[in-house]
C-alpha cells in the first residue's frame, strides 16, 4: 500500500454527516461490528482511516466555525466557546490513532466506525 493517501474531493460535509448518523443507527441497534472494524483500523494505524479521520475533523470544525463562529468569538460562557460534543468526538478519534493511542473507548470506537464507514470498509 502506498504511503500517500488521497481523498480530498471525496468527503465533505454531507458524506460526514451521513456516516455519522449510520454509526448513531448502528449503536442503537446494538451492531457493535460496526465499530469494531473500525476500532481494528484504528489499532493498526490504517493510513486511509487516519486520512479519513484527519480530514473530517477539519470538515466539522470548519463547519462549527461557520456555523457558530461569530457566537464563539464573542460568548461569555466558556460551555458556549467550545466546539460541539461531534467535533471533539472526531478530533480526539483522529489525535488518539494519529499517536498510536488508539483504545477501547466506547464513544470513540463508533467514531472509528464511521471513518471506517467512509473509507468503505463495511457498508
Amino acid at each position: 500500500m502506498s504511503a500517500y493517501v488521497e481523498l480530498e474531493s471525496f468527503i465533505d460535509f454531507g458524506k460526514v454527516e451521513y456516516a455519522y448518523k449510520r454509526a448513531v443507527i448502528a449503536q442503537q441497534q446494538k451492531n457493535y461490528g460496526f465499530a469494531e472494524i473500525g476500532f481494528r483500523a484504528a489499532k493498526a494505524r490504517d493510513a486511509r482511516l487516519l486520512k479519513v479521520l484527519e480530514q473530517a475533523a477539519n470538515i466539522m470544525i470548519t463547519e462549527d466555525d461557520r456555523q457558530r463562529g461569530e457566537t464563539r468569538n464573542n460568548a461569555e460562557k466558556e460551555s458556549e466557546r467550545r466546539y460541539t460534543t461531534e467535533t471533539q468526538l472526531w478530533r480526539e478519534a483522529y489525535r488518539m490513532v494519529d499517536e498510536g493511542k488508539a483504545k477501547d473507548v466506547p464513544h470513540l470506537k463508533w467514531i472509528y466506525g464511521a471513518g471506517a464507514f467512509l473509507c468503505g470498509y463495511q457498508v
